[in-house]
């Protein structure tokens, strides 16, 4: 890793400290600055706003999000189970996030409601990896689908009560297991080969 790479990557680990004690909007350039032990002008090296600084902060913590449902489409199980899992799984890990810290949640919330560009790229990367599973799927005989990519899409915006960060809020970190695995059943019984 450069200079420059760790740099970077120690900046936003502070502002990301300092986000999830504080608060995006209290959050400054200055204090993430004196964090680092270095002066403002050079985060500004680094990050033009300190709306992109907050941007890469969240970044990172939809990436972890992103892992979660990764790890989960690599499960050795069925396809089918591995549906029924990504709905339950990616819901609880929103659920414990976004509900156990409020900085967070208020954070994802202004990424989620401002339309910031990462959350349409998380939205992608979400559909192609609820994709890749329904896609083993069909190469393994469980699932008839003639459009892969257009039924995941579709797919993951049935899952959005489960997995948006204002919809999970909104039930106040109450499990919602046995709905998405109403949901799972639902979906199963549509794409299940007959």
């Amino acid at each position: 890793m450069s200079v420059m790479e760790d740099t970077r990557d120690r900046i936003v680990a502070s502002a990301s400290a300092q986000i999830q004690r504080h608060g995006h909007i209290k959050t400054t350039v200055a204090d993430v600055a004196k964090h680092c032990r270095m002066s403002p002008a050079n985060i500004y090296r680094f990050f033009p706003t300190k709306a992109a600084l907050i941007e890469a902060v969240s970044e990172i913590w939809l990436a972890l999000a992103e892992d979660n449902a990764r790890a989960i489409a690599r499960q050795p199980s069925c396809a089918s189970a591995r549906v029924r899992e990504f709905i339950v799984g990616v819901h609880e890990f929103n659920r414990d996030r976004y509900t156990r810290n409020g900085e967070v949640h208020e954070t994802v919330v202004a990424a989620t409601t401002e339309r910031w560009p990462i959350v349409a790229r998380h939205e992608k990367v979400l559909i192609s990896i609820f994709a890749s599973i329904l896609e083993d799927g069909v190469r393994k005989g469980e699932f008839e689908i003639d459009d892969i990519e257009g039924t995941a899409a579709v797919m993951i915006a049935a899952m959005v009560k489960f997995h948006n960060p204002i919809m999970v809020a909104q039930y106040h970190g109450e499990s919602l297991i046995e709905q998405a695995n109403a949901l799972a059943d639902f979906m199963l019984k549509a794409i299940k080969k007959r």
